[in-house]
């Protein structure tokens, strides 16, 4: 570790902690989000060798794709640094495509959850990948932050689950229920909700208050003739042993017949009835782009359209590019 460390620069880590002592006048977790995730990915592509000090901790969770595709977590430190920096994100370039944010409202946490999607391109390897990741920024009491629980998948081409794991008791209740009316009985009046605010768009909007959850959940599972499931990767909280961070890709078929890629979000605690309790609940709609396939970038510059839909930020080269102000919709290449 100690050669890995050797020639960084430590006013990178006395930066980071300038940039998290900014977070304590954020008064949104949607404002907490956008400054962590343009902190993180930029440190992960300039400096991918001390993103576990400035963001990690000894509780700290990653989970992630190992060579085969087989999801492997990583508990300790010195883990984490040796699975961030075998990545190769050093010259990487990361485009945000989306993000949603929820705070805290069980009385055990204090943070943000957060649901990213976006495409990575490692410098040497020219290969452009789409990825979810799913992160629990917990604050502590010295009024820090740290990632508690990390899932990072890869979402260009999954193959079905043959079955739901029996391990993952809640997705099987939660898409196999047969009386999907009484879905939302498993929600309560701390739930949090976020879906998106139109069929194609990407901002997203909380669901106010216990019944319109109930109501929204029960008008998607009403509408759902068929769920496919592509994968399901979850994590028990180290901390409270009765608690689920859970991340699931899949597809659901309407009842009109129209089919919707979708990415979704679950913190969850089990009671002691065997019942389930949904904290935070979070959507998104990730509909099959030509995008979503693995392509090289040759192949990715060659597509034209005047229709672009631009990330929320970049980094490229070293640099943060924002939406609001440095990228140009004729020069954004995907």
């Amino acid at each position: 570790m100690d050669s890995i460390m050797k020639d960084v620069d430590p006013s990178v880590l006395l930066a980071n902690g300038f940039i998290q002592s900014h977070f304590t006048n954020l008064n949104t977790s949607e404002a907490l989000a956008n400054c962590f995730l343009q902190s993180y990915f930029l440190n992960l592509g300039v400096y991918p060798e001390v993103v576990h000090m400035m963001w990690y901790a000894d509780d700290s969770v990653m989970t992630r794709p190992g060579p085969d595709g087989t999801m492997m977590s990583f508990t300790s430190p010195e883990a984490i640094q040796e699975q961030i920096v075998s990545c190769d994100y050093e010259g990487a370039s990361f485009d945000v495509m989306s993000f949603a944010a929820q705070s805290c409202n069980s009385s055990s946490e204090d943070g943000a959850f957060i649901m990213v999607t976006g495409f990575v391109t490692c410098k040497d390897k020219q290969l452009r990948r789409r990825f979810v990741q799913s992160l629990y920024l917990a604050r502590r009491q010295d009024r820090s932050y740290a990632i508690v629980n990390d899932i990072l998948r890869y979402i260009d081409s999954i193959p079905a689950l043959p079955s739901v794991p029996e391990s993952a008791g809640f997705v099987k209740v939660y898409y196999e229920l047969p009386m999907r009316e009484e879905l939302g009985l498993i929600y309560v009046n701390e739930s949090v909700m976020s879906r998106p605010t139109s069929t194609s768009g990407r901002t997203m909007v909380e669901m106010p208050g216990l019944d319109a959850i109930n109501k929204r959940v029960s008008n998607e599972h009403k509408r759902a003739s068929t769920f496919i499931l592509n994968s399901v990767d979850y994590q028990i909280c180290r901390s409270f042993k009765d608690r689920m961070f859970i991340m699931v890709c899949g597809f659901v078929t309407l009842d009109d017949k129209t089919e919707r890629k979708f990415l979704q979000f679950f913190y969850v605690a089990r009671c002691q009835n065997g019942s389930y309790v949904i904290y935070n609940d979070i959507l998104r709609y990730v509909d099959v782009t030509p995008q979503d396939t693995l392509e090289s970038l040759s192949q990715s510059a060659a597509k034209t359209s005047t229709d672009v839909e631009l990330p929320y930020f970049m980094v490229k080269k070293g640099k943060l590019l924002s939406y609001f102000n440095n990228i140009d919709p004729q020069n954004y290449s995907h």
